[in-house]
């Protein structure tokens, strides 16, 4: 036999996903920034041809256990002279491949990724900024951001800039750093600034199954006793 919807039980359904999608909406906010505290300072991981990825693992603020993310800043640093050439590409990974020093490396699956695009301009040093709209994609709470610059030209030098401390979320003060061999861990020596790279992500909590059950039985019962009347 069938199983059918009612009316009853679908207008709950219907007020149960406004109520949890209205919900979503209003608490979109800054699930991780480190942008406020620049170091003064660079780390170029690219140049010449090939290509060349690095980014943060980080754990992004808030309560939820995943988040949507609507958009992703970051700042990166180019030096050289030249046409500015090289293709720039920035992505999300989850941290379920294989291991490196016991750590769960980024795995080859990513969980977003905005394409390449030429970088027509820049400014040599610290101050460049690419900002990505990203649609909605739900990342775990510890996760790693990546960006890869590929076919600088002879002389030309790209990476990331150094901020610190992190003002909302936290990272672990290393790099996952990739150059065509594998993923690596990496850190800063000595004095220098720790390996935070200047970032922001926005994004909006995402409800436990539990919460999204929650809101429809609640809407269950506020229609049974409005039809009750």
């Amino acid at each position: 036999m069938k199983n059918r919807f009612t009316p009853l039980f679908a207008q709950a359904l219907a007020v149960g996903a406004v109520a949890v999608l209205t919900q979503s909406a209003q608490s979109q906010s800054t699930v991780y920034d480190n942008t406020e505290t620049y170091a003064g300072a660079n780390f170029n991981y690219a140049s010449g041809a090939g290509t060349f990825m690095a980014g943060n693992e980080v754990v992004l603020g808030g309560t939820s256990t995943s988040d949507a993310i609507a958009t992703f800043q970051v700042q990166y640093d180019f030096t050289g002279t030249g046409t500015a050439a090289a293709s720039v590409d920035a992505s999300f990974y989850a941290n379920t491949g294989a291991t490196y020093n016991g750590y769960a490396t980024p795995a080859a699956t990513t969980l977003w990724d905005a394409g390449n695009f030429t970088l027509t301009s820049f400014t040599t040093g610290a101050g460049n900024t690419l900002t990505y709209t990203v649609p909605g994609t739900v990342v775990p709470k510890d996760f790693t951001w990546v960006v890869t610059f590929s076919g600088l030209a002879a002389g030309q030098a790209a990476g990331l800039s150094l901020y610190g401390p992190a003002a909302t979320g936290q990272n672990y003060h290393d790099a996952w750093l990739n150059s065509g061999t594998g993923w690596s861990l990496v850190q800063a020596s000595g004095s220098n600034p720790a390996l935070e790279f200047g970032a922001k992500l926005t994004g909006t909590g995402v409800p436990e199954p539990s919460t999204i059950a929650m809101g429809v039985m609640g809407a269950c019962a506020f229609l049974v006793r409005r039809f009750k009347k």
